[in-house]
């Protein structure tokens, strides 16, 4: 699996609801970096942990790409993050990018960008 390969394999694992899925994508020693994450999840465990609590918070999520380049073990992508909240609270839609790194056909650093402002609530 290259990089682009990684990627759409990534958003199709958030699609499924299926956690376990998004870290076995990662290397043994991968690295998954977030706006949301208080820090770098390492390692499949802690990846999928981090993504599950996250998958619990929405429901018919969908990944749609507006751009995906890269070569080999590089790539990055534009796309948008559209579901609804399962705390019945509305939806929770916002465009991101996405730089993924891999070697040896698994994820080493997936690290995503976006703007938190606008999702998170004031007060």
């Amino acid at each position: 699996m290259d990089a682009r390969q990684a990627i759409v394999a990534v958003f199709e694992a958030w699609e499924c609801d299926d956690a376990a899925a998004v870290a076995a994508l990662f290397a043994d020693d991968g690295g998954y970096d977030s706006p949301f994450f208080t820090e770098t999840q390492v390692g499949r465990e802690a990846i999928e942990a981090t993504v599950r609590g996250g998958l619990d918070e929405i429901r018919g999520l969908r990944i749609p790409i507006k751009h995906l380049a890269g070569e080999g073990d590089v790539a990055i992508c534009e796309a948008g993050f559209l579901c609804e909240q399962t705390s019945g609270e509305g939806r929770l839609d916002f465009e991101f990018a996405m730089v993924v790194e891999t070697r040896d056909g698994e994820i080493t650093r997936l690290r995503e960008y976006f703007d938190t402002r606008p999702l998170v609530p004031e007060g």
